[in-house]
């Protein structure tokens, strides 16, 4: 049978079409049927690449016996957390607020308008694991809800109520002085997050191990600061261990969504865009910092994998890749002694030996996961390994291959658009700037009218408003293409994002700045509007939106825009609710506030020179001033004798202009006075 998700667009709904449960998408219908026959509404959230999923769609949902439970007791709703953030980030809440820990596949058991009173995430079919079985589980929630309402209630009003608490929590009680923004806030946060990192294999300490991106870059910011020598250290040494580990894809490019492990071997497979895209920053500030050929060889790698193996036709990026093929986790990925050897017959001893392939293996039926075990060589000897890895990709694309979630998502685009042009900037890969423009194309193409922005686009059909993310992180890219190519058609596309997330998602309540994840105008009511305040697996849009709105203050001379973000930023951070990494890009944020670097490189010889010199310089305040700047930017600012001069101005404060690149890189490189 063919349940309604049979006419969605998203790959993950689609995963569950013929399913014998009658789910329903997310949306009015479901939770109208639901009051009409006062059933109680199951709702499961999950996605494509997410491997826990699947096991429990096998288990329970492709079970007669037990989708006809379902289809008993429950009106079914079936939601893909990455079409539908707002409604995955209240049900995620709600399960921190029962105190316990969230993930996906969520599962959440809700009266007929959508207010949960009981969740969890997976359920095996019996009791195992320690968890109790999923038809116990649906069974006792449909008796509580027809014999003990009024407990229900209790449990919704709680539930309700804790949502309230965890935006109230996160705004803070402390009105925020301006004048108490400095840099011993960066400080401070640099060394707490450095104490926390595992000094032997990089990352914060513990297992699993995820890349933290937001965290990670924050420490790099840092090591500008005073005593940012740790900082530093801790920096470089996550960066070099992580794309040591398995995390890396070695013979394709790009990473995996986390290590299961506390020492980056063994991940959990499944590639994400938005993690890959934000990696591409971490590594192009890496080679920034040191000029390691190594670094520059992840970029490269990561790029012709983006291009390869993520691109859709339209010239977007799909959203993943499974971590499931031929029905096993990391099939696609790993390798026997044998398959090496099949592939690079009397070579596969290099290999084998660089990559610790071995009979006993590191994974399961003893196969390994490829991890770099022997030092780095001679250029001449890492050329051989190049085209030894070549050789296995293509024994590889033999294989079955993992599924693609191929909807495209604008915020994560936007992500890999950034990444793109910071990796362009450091390197001058070619390849990350063409990906960038033909990326950043697509979204103004098919995602951007004017000031509004789809969430998801697929074979040509938008999908949903954007949530503020997707707005903030597209306004972020946007800017970068205009830093990039000097273009100020891009500024002007960021520009006007930027006044939408003010005039939409924005809200000054009795004085306290609230971003919100929906937009006030939003057609859907949902149970609750949740708010946009801290970093996870992608950054906070509120941090990424307070970024946009200080590089608009400084370039544009937007006074009204510097001003909720100097807001945003004393209210959010004299609270230490966000911690350091909650508040990771909001802390990058204030850094940009108050240490941007703007560069204004004026027409005349040498100019091409000292543009590259201003990328390539490990910066992360420049912004490189076009067209676009206010007039009060520009002023005084020209060539001398048809020579290009660069001037380069902290806040009101300009240095001397200087005419080489080396005196420019100098400058840029400068700790902040």
């Amino acid at each position: 049978m063919a349940n309604r998700l049979t006419g969605e667009s998203s790959p993950y709904l689609l995963q569950h079409q013929d399913n014998p449960v009658d789910w329903h998408p997310w949306g009015a219908e479901a939770f109208a049927l639901a009051r009409q026959l006062d059933k109680p509404v199951f709702v499961s959230i999950g996605y494509a690449a997410c491997h826990w999923c699947h096991v429990m769609a096998h288990e329970s949902f492709e079970s007669a016996e037990i989708a006809a439970l379902m289809n008993e007791l429950y009106v079914n709703v079936k939601v893909d957390r990455e079409e539908r953030p707002d409604v995955d980030t209240i049900y995620m809440n709600a399960i921190q607020v029962l105190g316990e820990g969230g993930g996906w596949p969520l599962s959440a058991f809700c009266l007929p308008d959508g207010r949960p009173f009981f969740l969890g995430t997976y359920f095996p079919p019996k009791d195992r694991f320690g968890r109790p079985g999923f038809i116990k589980v649906l069974r006792s929630m449909a008796q509580a809800f027809a014999r003990d309402r009024d407990k229900v209630m209790e449990n919704v009003d709680g539930l309700v109520e804790g949502l309230q608490h965890v935006d109230a929590h996160y705004r803070g009680t402390e009105p925020g002085d301006p004048g108490a923004l400095s840099r011993s806030m960066l400080v401070t946060a640099g060394r707490q997050i450095a104490q926390r990192c595992d000094h032997d294999h990089g990352g914060l300490a513990g297992a699993p191990k995820f890349p933290s991106t937001s965290a990670h870059e924050l420490l790099g910011r840092a090591s500008r600061l005073g005593f940012g020598q740790p900082a530093r250290d801790a920096f470089l040494l996550w960066a070099r261990k992580m794309a040591a580990g398995g995390l890396y894809d070695h013979v394709g490019g790009g990473f995996a969504r986390y290590a299961v492990d506390d020492h980056w071997l063994v991940p959990h497979f499944e590639k994400m865009l938005y993690d890959n895209g934000q990696l591409l920053g971490v590594y192009a500030d890496a080679y920034a910092m040191t000029g390691e050929r190594r670094f520059a060889e992840v970029i490269e790698e990561t790029v012709g994998w983006l291009e390869r193996e993520l691109s859709d036709g339209g010239g977007g990026l799909w959203a993943s890749l499974d971590a499931d093929s031929d029905g096993d986790e990391g099939k696609f990925y790993v390798w026997t002694p044998a398959e090496v050897k099949a592939a690079l017959g009397f070579e596969a001893i290099h290999a084998l030996s660089a990559y610790g392939v071995t009979e006993a293996g590191n994974f399961e039926h003893g196969a390994t996961v490829l991890s770099r075990v022997t030092p780095r060589g001679p250029e001449s000897d890492e050329a051989h390994l190049a085209s030894l890895r070549a050789r296995l990709l293509a024994a590889r694309a033999a294989r079955v291959r993992p599924g693609t979630d191929d909807k495209l998502l604008a915020g994560w685009n936007a992500l890999a658009v950034s990444g793109l042009c910071r990796a362009w900037a450091a390197t001058g890969h070619g390849p990350a700037l063409a990906l960038a423009v033909r990326v950043g194309e697509f979204l103004r193409r098919e995602m951007i009218a004017g000031d509004r922005l789809a969430r998801t686009w697929k074979a040509g059909v938008t999908k949903l408003d954007g949530t503020v993310e997707d707005y903030a992180f597209t306004a972020a890219a946007m800017l970068d293409l205009a830093e990039a190519t000097l273009d100020r058609a891009w500024w002007d596309a960021g520009a006007a994002l930027a006044g939408a997330i003010r005039t939409r998602f924005y809200r000054d309540e009795d004085g306290v700045g609230v971003f919100y994840l929906t937009a006030h105008d939003d057609p859907e009511p949902l149970i609750h509007r949740p708010e946009s305040h801290h970093d996870g697996a992608l950054p906070s849009g509120a941090a990424v939106a307070v970024e946009v709105l200080v590089r608009l203050g400084h370039i544009a001379d937007d006074g009204e825009a510097l001003a909720v973000a100097e807001s945003y930023l004393a209210r959010r951070l004299a609270s230490n609710a966000l911690g350091p990494l909650g508040a990771a890009r909001l802390l990058g944020a204030l850094d940009t506030y108050l240490h941007a670097q703007c560069v204004v490189i004026t027409d005349g010889d040498g100019r091409d020179e000292l543009l590259t010199a201003a990328r390539r310089a490990y910066a992360p305040t420049r912004m490189i001033v076009g067209p676009w700047a206010a007039p009060s930017v520009l002023e005084g600012k020209t060539a001398a004798a048809g020579r290009a001069r660069a001037f380069v101005c902290r806040g009101p404060v300009c240095a001397a202009p200087v005419d080489g690149p080396a005196a420019l890189r100098e400058l840029l490189a400068a700790a902040p006075a």
